[in-house]
C-alpha cells in the first residue's frame, strides 16, 4: 500500500475509534460525524491506491462508485448506505441536528463494516 493510502487508512481507523468512544460516552452527533469521516477516509484510501483523488466529499463518493461499485468490486448496498450518511453528517455538524442514540449506533456499526471491507479490498490490491 502506498504511503498516502496508509495515511488515509490510519485516519479512517482513528476516526472509527473516535466514533466508538463517542457513542459509548453518549456523544451521538459527534459519533455519527466521526463515523462518516472514517468511511470517507477509507474510500479515499482505496481511491489513492488507484491513483485517483477527488477534492470534495461528493466527488469522492462519485469516484468511489465509478471505480469500485460499477466495476463489481464493492457491494452496492453497503456503498449506498455509507455515502447516504453525508447529509445526516452535514445536518449534525452545521445545523445542530441531534442524532438519536440508536441511529448513532447504527452509523458506527455501518462505518465498522465499510472500513473493514475497504481494508480487505486494499489487502487484495
Amino acid at each position: 500500500m502506498s504511503p498516502r493510502s496508509q495515511e488515509l487508512m490510519a485516519a479512517a481507523l482513528d476516526r472509527l475509534r473516535t466514533a466508538r468512544a463517542a457513542v459509548q460516552a453518549g456523544f451521538d452527533s459527534g459519533a455519527a460525524s466521526a463515523a462518516y469521516y472514517a468511511m470517507l477516509y477509507a474510500a479515499r484510501a482505496a481511491l489513492s491506491e488507484q491513483d485517483k483523488n477527488a477534492k470534495t466529499h461528493s466527488g469522492t463518493w462519485t469516484l468511489f462508485r465509478q471505480t469500485f461499485v460499477v466495476a463489481g468490486r464493492f457491494d452496492a448496498s453497503l456503498f449506498a448506505e455509507a455515502s447516504g450518511i453525508q447529509q445526516l453528517r452535514e445536518a449534525a455538524d452545521y445545523e445542530a441536528l441531534i442524532v438519536p442514540h440508536e441511529e448513532a449506533e447504527r452509523i458506527v456499526a455501518l462505518a465498522d463494516r465499510f472500513v473493514s471491507v475497504v481494508d480487505e479490498l486494499l489487502a487484495t490490491e
